[in-house]
């Protein structure tokens, strides 16, 4: 779908991603969430087995209004992106991203060029008319991104993630999609 140069000369592939892919976007989702407190889940990974994540994959995939996307450099996943409309007539025009970038590569650009696919994809979907998200308050530089991109806060939940007895206050964010 996509390459990205980043500033030190790596290349990064950005493209949907195959119910092959299923075991090792599981490693990569467990090894981000051990790297990172702002997702919803930690080193145990989304709690999918290989087969369910292949499920999720390829129902992803036949869809209409679900995109899962990876970013590979080297051959490894560096990057995800899911975004699932809903599954009832009145609401799958719209759905529920989630986004996670690999530590060491955080802030070259790769979640941009994630959400920048998801938005053109949308766009072009002649479904999917409202982009939603979750980020925890303190996410900052994330909430910054979004805002870029068209995101406005919606409202807030608190205490909505615990974090090692530390709770953390959510703020729901979404974004209308114009059609092509």
């Amino acid at each position: 779908m996509r390459n990205l140069e980043l500033a030190d000369g790596r290349r990064v592939h950005i493209r949907r991603a195959l119910p092959d892919d299923a075991a090792e976007l599981l490693a990569y989702l467990r090894t981000v969430g051990g790297e990172s407190d702002n997702l919803t889940f930690g080193t145990e990974g989304p709690g999918l087995s290989e087969a369910e994540e292949r499920d999720f994959l390829t129902r992803c995939a036949a869809a209409d209004n679900a995109l899962v996307l990876v970013a590979t450099w080297a051959g490894s996943i560096v990057g995800s992106l899911s975004f699932e409309g809903g599954r009832r007539q009145r609401t799958r025009h719209t759905g529920e991203l989630g986004i996670s970038v690999a530590g060491e590569l955080t802030g070259q650009g790769i979640g941009r060029a994630l959400m920048e696919e998801l938005i053109a994809w949308a766009e072009r979907s002649g479904v999917i008319r409202k982009l939603n998200l979750r980020t925890r308050v303190d996410n900052r530089a994330a909430i910054r991104l979004y805002e870029r991109l068209g995101w406005v806060v919606e409202g807030r939940v608190t205490r909505d993630q615990c974090v090692r007895g530390t709770y953390f206050d959510t703020l729901f964010m979404g974004r209308p999609v114009d059609p092509a």
